[in-house]
């Protein structure tokens, strides 16, 4: 709560917070008034506060009430709080108050649980995407020696005075004291946090890393809960979590301004012993069953040997088309693999002699020929698979176990904290069709425990770079930009510190890399910058100017980014093509309308999908495609999406005004309705990749007549008799065309662009306006037709207040038949975005 009132209160808004943090007395008095924008509470401070502060507070004016970290309310969620589950008694209270529940980790079981303990009818629920692009996820199998700290520290050092904060989270006190007293003793600024520090120790912590003043944070999960810190780098977590939605919700720390960040997770076998510690203090069944789930989730993350950003989504019940995301250790690194029929038959047939009755440790032990009294106890000694295991270590085979579980071979379950392995149907039937001679071929990748107990080898050398994976903050600068960029962080932090507030507090570190490419000279110009708010300008404005100034001056460098187009050109003259990061789907419809000369069409309903996509998303595909280098023929996608000349050079114009390209809305309220924000994109893609739109021949005109015209000593003149025969004066104006992709691919083939007079009056040809690249005739094309029933967002509105129940998208389809499918969808998506309409069960409604 408190870095969050640090930040609002930069911006020039009104917020304070009520909690047993707060030592100020005047806050409670002020709240009930009415006098702050944003009044943060804890769900304790929340339930305790008498009843007339709130009747003071609805008399003053309260327009919202939102509960944050949602999740705690519900009995399946990983932080469930008695607390929370009180806050439902102020909807008596707060009559005719919106609520709102909001958490980033919540699965369909935990959202239906807020809904009704929440006491919510009929909510609007919106469920935002879980993927975290800019993060890259790796996990490796370690042990806690003394050796493997110090590799982890040393590669710590190296990364830390490099660029932004760490936060390591470790299961223990001990494992916390232990690496932050390493990590001192290397000379690195570390703060340490965990339940028995005091209270006051915590907070001077806290404010230290916040503020830049500790470039690494050891915690226990004690520390972060809603930290606001944008430029945390790494997140590395010294033992797994006890489950999923714990280690989304403490890497999720990471990266928070879209820089690309590392989150790499260490565990041992022993993490995965701890049920009944998670489950000490548990009231419910229920309680009890949602820990064991999530605790054999964590276990399954850390043994997979597939895409984990898939994994992590699809625990989160959304979908993840490709196979690999080319953002995670298993994706970037191939895995071992090796025919495992015999270890696997081995395995599945001990546990089926088990009966199902154990968990993993007791066939294990059967195989590796234990005497243990279980065993002898059980007769399981008798059993004919005893010792045939005895030559790999236990870690191997419950390693194996988990990827026969992940391949859908083995099933677990669980009775109160106890976790219980069964062969599954599937499993059953690999059994019956081996023999214990000769067992069908079993493909399968080896984990680093397998291969590291083959080899026999340490884990302490597993500790792997932690900055190979990221783009630092500098990445693509010149070398005069990369200082600048420096310069102004720690002219930041300066300002932060004199004015009392954390650097990130006053602007992100993204914001200050754009500000390090355009070197504004003006305020005007500083506030078109994506990240600069108006209150940042006023009052802080003549500082930053001055200092911009006097940084560009000593390194050389020109105001308002003439540097930077320069650079610019440079980086995109040495690019090269680089599309590995593209999924199969969207390298397949690349392959399929450059190279097959598919439709856009055809490729969206391509009948060797499950299930056809939009075309919209083709287009997304094509712009991927060629942004990783991959040639793009740019006049035939602006003809397939009807994106013309002069729509072109609206969007321009638009872009110039906005003065920012990187949010897309500001640029559609500029433009015409007809004109989409897929037009937008593949305007700003074809500028990025050096492509000039303002030279795209019209819609409606035929290129293929351009061999017509041949150039002779006088100028362009016309070798074919078709256009003098119709028209009695023609104006030729030529320009060749140049057309060529983001790299050095092939020019295409040059169009020359004809108008047609519209006056009687011949005009003689200038050769110097002709040949000169700087001046070109506009182009007259012809209106659209319009229709009666064309969509608009006013037309929509307006139809849509006709149906309270609310309306299918095909119905609207339908209706609006005067304008295309794409069109009507972006309206939709637009108004819904500025919250005027909603879609609830695939009907759109009015707010």
């Amino acid at each position: 709560m408190q870095d969050q009132v640090m930040s609002l209160k930069q911006r020039g808004i009104r917020a304070e917070f009520l909690g047993s943090a707060q030592t100020d007395g005047s806050v409670h008095t002020k709240a009930q008034t009415g006098h702050f924008h944003l009044l943060f509470m804890t769900p304790e401070k929340a339930c305790s506060t008498p009843l007339s502060f709130w009747l003071k507070l609805l008399e003053a004016g309260i327009c919202l009430f939102a509960v944050d970290e949602a999740h705690c309310i519900s009995e399946w969620g990983h932080d469930f709080r008695v607390e929370y589950k009180q806050l439902y008694k102020l909807r008596d209270v707060l009559l005719e108050v919106p609520f709102v529940a909001l958490t980033a980790t919540a699965t369909e079981k935990v959202r239906i649980d807020i809904i009704n303990s929440l006491k919510m009818n009929n909510p609007y629920v919106a469920v935002g995407s879980f993927d975290r692009k800019n993060l890259f996820y790796g996990v490796k199998h370690f042990n806690r020696s003394l050796q493997f700290v110090d590799e982890l520290v040393q590669e710590i050092s190296k990364y830390a005075r490099k660029a932004g904060s760490t936060i390591i989270y470790c299961t223990t006190i001990k494992d916390v004291e232990q690496i932050h007293k390493s990590l001192k003793e290397a000379g690195i600024k570390t703060g340490i946090y965990h339940g028995q520090m005091s209270s006051k120790a915590r907070e001077e912590s806290h404010r230290s890393f916040v503020r830049d003043e500790l470039l690494v944070m050891v915690a226990t999960i004690a520390f972060g809960m809603g930290i606001d810190k944008p430029n945390i780098r790494q997140v590395i977590h010294y033992g797994c979590p006890k489950s999923i939605e714990s280690y989304y919700q403490e890497s999720g720390r990471c990266g928070r301004d879209g820089i690309p960040s590392v989150c790499w997770l260490y565990y041992t076998r022993a993490d995965f012993a701890k049920a009944d510690f998670y489950c000490g203090g548990l009231r419910t069944e229920n309680q009890r069953r949602a820990v064991m789930e999530s605790l054999m989730a964590a276990q399954h993350y850390c043994s997979l040997t597939t895409c984990r950003r898939k994994f992590l989504l699809s625990y989160f019940g959304e979908k993840f088309s490709a196979e690999k995301c080319g953002n995670c250790d298993n994706c970037m690194v191939s895995k071992r693999e090796r025919d495992m029929s015999k270890e696997s038959f081995l395995l599945m047939s001990c546990i089926q002699s088990c009966e199902g009755n154990w968990g993993l440790n007791m066939p294990v032990d059967v195989l590796r020929g234990s005497r243990a009294k279980k065993i002898l106890n059980a007769h399981f000694d008798k059993l004919p698979f005893h010792g045939l295991g005895k030559d790999y270590s236990s870690n191997w085979w419950k390693s194996l176990a988990y990827q026969l579980i992940s391949h859908g071979y083995l099933m677990e379950t669980f009775r109160d904290t106890y976790k219980f392995v069964r062969v599954s149907p599937k499993g059953k039937q690999y059994i019956q069709s081996a023999r214990p001679d000769h067992q069908p071929a079993l493909i399968l990748p080896l984990t680093d425990e397998m291969v590291e107990d083959e080899e026999q080898q340490c884990t302490t050398g597993g500790v792997g770079e932690l900055n190979s994976m990221a783009t630092l903050e500098c990445e693509q600068l010149s070398e005069a930009e990369a200082r600048i960029f420096h310069m102004l962080l720690d002219e930041r932090t300066k300002l932060a510190k004199s004015i009392g507030t954390a650097p990130y507090a006053v602007c992100g570190d993204q914001t200050i890399k754009k500000i390090a490419l355009v070197r504004p000279s003006t305020k005007a110009r500083l506030a078109n910058i994506d990240g600069v708010n108006q209150h940042l300008v006023v009052r802080h404005g003549d500082y930053l100017l001055q200092t911009i100034r006097d940084l560009s001056q000593e390194l050389n460098l020109s105001l308002d980014g003439g540097a930077n187009l320069q650079t610019a050109n440079t980086r995109k003259a040495n690019q090269v093509p680089n599309h590995k990061k593209l999924t199969p789907a969207k390298l397949d419809a690349w392959k399929m309308w450059h190279e097959n000369g598919l439709p856009i069409q055809k490729i969206a309903n391509f009948p060797g999908r499950s299930a056809p996509i939009k075309e919209g998303s083709v287009v997304e595909y094509l712009l991927e495609a060629a942004q990783g280098g991959l040639q793009i023929e740019w006049t035939r996608l602006c003809g397939e999406v009807g994106l013309s000349r002069e729509r072109l050079s609206e969007i321009e114009g638009a872009i110039s005004k906005v003065g920012s390209r990187e949010k897309l809305k500001p640029i559609k309220d500029e433009l015409p309705e007809d004109i989409s924000y897929a037009h937008i994109k593949i305007c700003l893609a074809m500028q990025n990749c050096g492509f000039l739109p303002e030279v795209t021949p019209p819609s409606h005109l035929d290129t293929s007549k351009a061999d017509e015209f041949v150039e002779s000593e006088s100028g362009m003149v016309s070798t074919g008799t078709s256009c003098l025969d119709t028209v009695h004066e023609v104006e030729i104006s030529v320009k060749i065309m140049a057309t060529h992709c983001c790299s050095d691919h092939n020019e295409e083939t040059s169009s020359l662009m004809v108008r047609i007079a519209q006056d009687q009056e011949v005009h003689p040809i200038n050769d110097a306006n002709v040949l000169s690249p700087r001046k070109r005739q506009k182009v007259d094309i012809p209106e659209e037709s319009t229709t009666a029933l064309e969509a608009t967002e006013s037309s929509i509105l307006d139809w849509l207040k006709n149906y309270d129940e609310g309306v299918f998208i095909r119905d609207i389809l339908e209706h609006f038949n005067g304008s295309k499918e794409e069109l009507v969808i972006d309206l939709l998506s637009s108004l819904e975005s500025d919250f005027v309409i909603f879609k609830k069960n695939d009907l759109y409604m009015l707010l």
